[in-house]
């Protein structure tokens, strides 16, 4: 996605989630997560109809005419679909994923939530991340919510990965970090 993009899609996401250089409105977040969940539901809604919904030769007025006929009554009338008509007609239908992730993102961190990932050899037990996961969230002071892959690379322990932040818990790199120690002296 181009810088261009980027920063558009957090403007959109910024003016969706009602977000005008001041926290989240009245209703918290709960109403935050009502946003996010609307226009998810929207997304959902007309997820088969997408290629037909970005194509340049469709216009303006048969692409709100699909959106109408694949919402519910309901949906129709919500501010998920006001907004994608917006995007529709500004010709930035093309953003409604990204503008999704950066809501995404702006609500975690008003709740203060943070995502982890967690790469180990082999699957890891419940237990064994929610230990984890506690680790995280006393060294964070926020909610860590843990996303665990498999990777081939690691040999033994695990990777974690936490925006900007990598911990190399692996043999790997243990051996690699006494083998640095051992050159220094």
């Amino acid at each position: 996605m181009k810088a261009t993009d980027q920063i558009l899609s957090k403007r959109y996401a910024r003016g969706y989630m009602d977000l005008d250089g001041r926290a989240f409105d009245k209703q918290g977040e709960t109403g935050a997560a009502a946003r996010i969940k609307e226009l998810q539901s929207v997304r959902n809604a007309i997820s088969q109809f997408r290629r037909l919904l970005l194509h340049p030769l469709v216009g303006h007025d048969d692409k709100s005419e699909i959106l109408a006929r694949l919402l519910s009554k309901a949906l129709m009338t919500s501010h998920a679909a006001i907004f994608t008509r917006l995007l529709i007609r500004e010709n930035r239908f093309y953003l409604l994923e990204s503008v999704i992730e950066d809501c995404m993102k702006y609500y975690s961190a008003y709740a203060g939530i943070v995502s982890a990932q967690v790469s180990s050899r082999y699957r890891l037990g419940e237990e064994e991340l929610r230990h984890v996961g506690c680790i995280l969230s006393a060294a964070t002071g926020k909610n860590v919510h843990i996303s665990h892959t498999i990777s081939e690379r690691v040999i033994g322990g695990m990777e974690i990965k936490m925006g900007d932040l990598f911990v190399d818990a692996t043999v790997k790199g243990g051996l690699e970090r006494l083998k640095q120690r051992i050159l220094a002296e």
